[in-house]
């Protein structure tokens, strides 16, 4: 971005992108440069673009966890989600078993104004929680492991769904599929954009997987995708 014009590169019309674990950094350089002082000089991104991404783990119970969660014959399911997770935060995968049932975070944090807003389930659509979920509880949890980890847990650097206030951040386009355990993290942070006022395009994709973006099995879903992105881009960008 410093040097943008030294590449041959048009300043006013840089994005970035990311799927997956891919899609939390894109999404967190993203409000890097929007809201660090230190880069304030640097022109504003065109687009952020978030390909199924994993914008949280404080909760590993949303609708998506609950429906797709426990499959072991797809790309992501809630044990390799919650392992990668946990080696992010520390070095290591040893509160897996913990996160997975939500017990790495304590009761009053499940019900702070923080987390009720940055991940309320209200976010998420009622046609998204009609099979196999229910409300989790929120009574419940281990204060002495949230002490630990709250600081990296609720750093947006970390998580880019719980950064509070989202205003001011570039236009989206947000990818998500029916069989991910990541859905509803693109979903909600979809809504909130919205709510703050940030241009959003949110694609979703019944049928759709996590990898499909990328994939190569040529099923109609993943054309469609491409295809969409392929336009939104020649629109936008």
């Amino acid at each position: 971005m410093q040097r943008a014009l030294a590449f041959n590169v048009d300043p006013t019309r840089v994005a970035v992108m990311g799927d997956s674990a891919g899609g939390n950094l894109a999404a967190a350089v993203a409000q890097r440069l929007t809201f660090d002082q230190k880069y304030e000089s640097l022109p504003r991104l065109k687009l952020q673009i978030l390909i199924y991404p994993m914008l949280q783990a404080f909760d590993f119970q949303t609708p998506s966890y609950q429906q797709n969660g426990d499959y072991t014959s797809v790309i992501m399911n809630r044990r390799y989600t919650v392992m990668a997770a946990d080696n992010y935060m520390n070095g290591n995968s040893s509160l897996d078993f913990k996160m997975r049932t939500n017990l790495h975070t304590s009761r009053s944090a499940k019900a702070s104004p923080l987390v009720r807003k940055c991940l309320s389930h209200d976010l998420i659509p009622d046609e998204f929680k009609q099979t196999s979920y229910e409300s989790p509880s929120t009574d419940f949890g281990d204060e002495g492991i949230y002490r630990e980890i709250k600081d990296v847990l609720l750093d947006p650097d970390y998580a880019p769904l719980m950064r509070e206030d989202l205003t001011g951040l570039p236009e989206a386009y947000i990818l998500t599929a029916e069989y991910d355990v990541l859905r509803d993290d693109g979903i909600m942070y979809a809504k909130r954009l919205e709510k703050a006022g940030v241009p959003v395009t949110w694609k979703h994709y019944r049928r759709g997987f996590h990898g499909m973006f990328g994939a190569l099995f040529g099923s109609p879903t993943e054309k469609l995708g491409q295809l969409d992105f392929a336009a939104f881009l020649k629109r936008r960008l």
